[in-house]
């Protein structure tokens, strides 16, 4: 894809994006990340997205799982090397980043209510390599805004 889609400009993405070793050491306090439901983003470096740079999309989809609560559970892990491995696939390959580079391992959010209907489609736009590309493909085309009630 060569451009992003109508809908991607609407989102409000943390700025500026956070080293995961400021939350993994205390330096930042978690009570930053909403109580909300909406998409986070582990990446590379503090520059814009893009798919050189963009690790891993998840999402919280606010019913089960918050923000705050869904990134604690990376960070908790991240601040444990020799702890028991997770089945979560991305999040242990998250780790072995982490683990290899943690000053190369950034997140940032962004606040929505429709996080599981743009998490495929980010994950399709930016191929992240901690992602599987076949996962919750069914959001937003490219034409289509999201409702303005939906974010936040």
């Amino acid at each position: 894809m060569t451009s992003m889609p109508i809908w991607f400009s609407q989102l409000t993405w943390r700025a500026p994006p956070i080293p995961v070793t400021h939350f993994v050491a205390n330096l930042v306090k978690r009570d930053v990340i909403p109580l909300g439901a909406g998409i986070y983003i582990f990446s590379t470096n503090d520059q814009p997205l893009s798919a050189g740079n963009v690790l891993y999309v998840g999402k919280a989809d606010g019913a089960r799982q918050t923000l705050q609560r869904r990134l604690d559970v990376y960070f908790r892990r991240f601040a444990r090397p020799g702890g028991k491995p997770s089945r979560h696939a991305g999040l242990e390959l998250l780790n072995k980043m982490y683990r290899e580079a943690p000053n190369a391992l950034y997140v940032r959010w962004a606040g929505c209510v429709v996080a599981r209907e743009i998490e495929g489609e980010l994950i399709w736009i930016f191929d992240p390599v901690c992602n599987s590309k076949d996962e919750h493909r069914s959001g937003y085309d490219e034409d289509t805004l999201i409702p303005a009630e939906y974010l936040y």
